[in-house]
């Protein structure tokens, strides 16, 4: 599970889940007048939590839904644009892609595919080397400053080089940064102190880490910024609330503290370091709501049925997007008697026998039911085609069931650089092990691997297909042991004394995954008979 969540349509949800997490959230707190009757921190912790929910959401909806299949699906469909829209643009590298891989040299070429995710990667280093640079930069200014203070893992330094006070946290330090020129106002130094300490009380220097790393890893999303300027507008709303609430704190001395530290970082023009929080703000029309909070603070006690509702309702609204998006079909499961018509239809071969049994219908009806996995079932069919010529000559010539074509879709969905997940590092789009390879004279080292190339790995696939069939006289077995080996098929065939397949996977002896793999085989024989099954 956790090596499907690392891909690029993963990474593609994760940057919606933000961009419609902001949507949310900040719709939520406008509708009833939710925002009045809750208090800044409460606003800050709410956006915050927001953030996440719709991601969480997002990545984890299609597990839910193939633990939990839903026989019930709304007819309403959110199609990627993308996907359509870049379908011209893409057909002349297709039609290439297939010339090359005829040719046996796909290897050699870079998708589509491969170079979007060589931008991303591009993009995500350079914005990590900046966060680093950043760090750096932080800590020889820690080194450069002179410790005023310590309280536990606080230090308050003193620096003569930077005209405005701000914060940063590294780890379980915290750093507090005053100008020297500041020392000559203890009142605007006290006031500063308890500010950043606010921020740290707050957790705000180790979201400032973690937005950082998020903006690094989607530095293209618009959002992005537009949550960080967001959160940060909040924290500076909630340190200011936090003062209001202590009385010993004089208003007037705090709101002429906010002005004198943007003041000075007008005129001085002085900024503040990447990676820190400030206390002057981020912009004049935030600085005036926040001298006019200060002012006209009104503290309402909380209505905590609001701010429930608001957390319930964004909730909703999370998941039930994340539904649309990766559940919702208009396909509706199909029933016994329906496999069975199109088992019927299909131009199946006699050798290969296919049974509609509650397995191979539970199958199709979960590729159905999910919009990525139909997707996938429609890519692997179309990369199918590119293969095909070559491999069915290949079975032609040997007198074998044209049906075997079936093997690959399983075992790769005809992807020829797929790794398989276990640790026997089985590879090609017919998924043959070291083992197996060296068996049929396939060579395999550091500079060549013969399971890539197409011809040379139908040739050894289908002889270890064919002597599986010498040895047990049925397509069906040679396939289970071409799955889990000839041993292991002969062991099964004698401790149930049957030579059904659906015996012999369902049987306690059966590797875990052989039913699985069983069921997928037939299913998606028929879907590969049937391709309107998963329009």
């Amino acid at each position: 599970m956790f090596n499907s969540l690392i891909t690029l349509h993963s990474y593609l949800i994760f940057n919606s889940a933000i961009a419609i997490g902001y949507i949310i959230s900040r719709t939520v707190l406008r509708l009833f007048n939710i925002k009045i009757n809750i208090s800044q921190k409460q606003h800050l912790i709410y956006a915050r939590v927001c953030f996440f929910i719709p991601v969480v959401a997002f990545l984890f909806m299609p597990y839910v839904l193939s633990v939990f299949p839903f026989s019930y699906r709304s007819s309403f469909q959110l199609i990627p644009i993308f996907k359509s829209a870049s379908a011209s643009f893409l057909e002349p590298h297709k039609i290439i892609n297939h010339q090359i891989n005829q040719l046996q040299f796909q290897y050699l070429t870079l998708s589509i595919h491969h170079l979007l995710i060589c931008f991303l990667i591009l993009g995500v280093g350079i914005f990590l080397i900046q966060y680093i640079k950043n760090i750096f930069v932080l800590l020889k200014l820690q080194r450069a400053s002179y410790c005023h203070h310590k309280i536990n893992k606080i230090h308050v330094l003193i620096n003569d080089k930077t005209e405005l006070p701000f914060c940063w946290s590294l780890f379980r330090s915290h750093y507090i940064v005053l100008p020297q020129a500041m020392l000559q106002t203890n009142e605007d130094m006290k006031l500063a102190i308890r500010h950043e300490l606010q921020h740290i009380r707050q957790g705000d220097t180790h979201w400032l880490h973690i937005m950082t790393l998020i903006k690094s890893l989607c530095f293209w999303n618009p959002f992005i910024k537009l949550w960080i300027n967001w959160l940060a507008e909040l924290q500076e709303y909630s340190c200011d609330e936090s003062i209001v609430l202590m009385r010993k704190i004089s208003l007037v001395a705090y709101a002429e503290c906010l002005v004198n530290a943007a003041n000075r970082n007008l005129n001085y023009n002085a900024g503040i370091p990447q990676g820190v929080l400030g206390i002057h703000g981020s912009s004049k029309s935030i600085l005036y709501r926040r001298v006019d909070m200060l002012f006209n603070y009104q503290h309402h006690k909380v209505k905590k049925l609001s701010i429930i509702a608001a957390y319930i309702f964004s909730l909703c609204l999370a998941v039930s997007t994340a539904f649309a998006l990766n559940g919702s079909t208009t396909l509706s499961p199909l029933t016994k008697e329906q496999v069975n018509v199109m088992i019927k239809k299909s131009d199946l071969d006699k050798d290969f026998q296919v049974t509609a049994t509650p397995e191979v219908i539970n199958e199709i009806n979960n590729i159905r039911s999910s919009n990525q996995a139909r997707s996938f079932m429609h890519e692997s069919l179309q990369r199918m085609n590119n293969y095909k010529p070559v491999i069915q000559a290949a079975l032609n010539k040997e007198s074998m069931p044209t049906d075997l074509l079936v093997i690959p879709l399983v075992e790769s969905g005809y992807q020829p650089l797929d790794q398989s997940k276990n640790n026997l590092l089985a590879a090609g789009i017919w998924q043959i092990v070291p083992s197996t390879a060296k068996r049929f004279d396939l060579t395999i080292n550091h500079h060549r691997d013969d399971r890539l190339n197409t011809q040379l790995s139908t040739k050894a696939a289908l002889s270890y297909l064919k002597a599986n069939y010498a040895q047990f006289q049925d397509w069906k077995l040679a396939s289970i042991a071409y799955e889990i080996g000839a041993i292991n098929t002969e062991r099964l065939i004698k401790e149930t004394g049957s030579r059904d397949a659906w015996v012999l996977a369902r049987s306690p002896f059966a590797p875990g995954d052989l039913k699985r793999f069983l069921a997928m085989l037939d299913a998606e024989l028929i879907i590969m008979h049937n391709p309107s099954l998963i329009d």
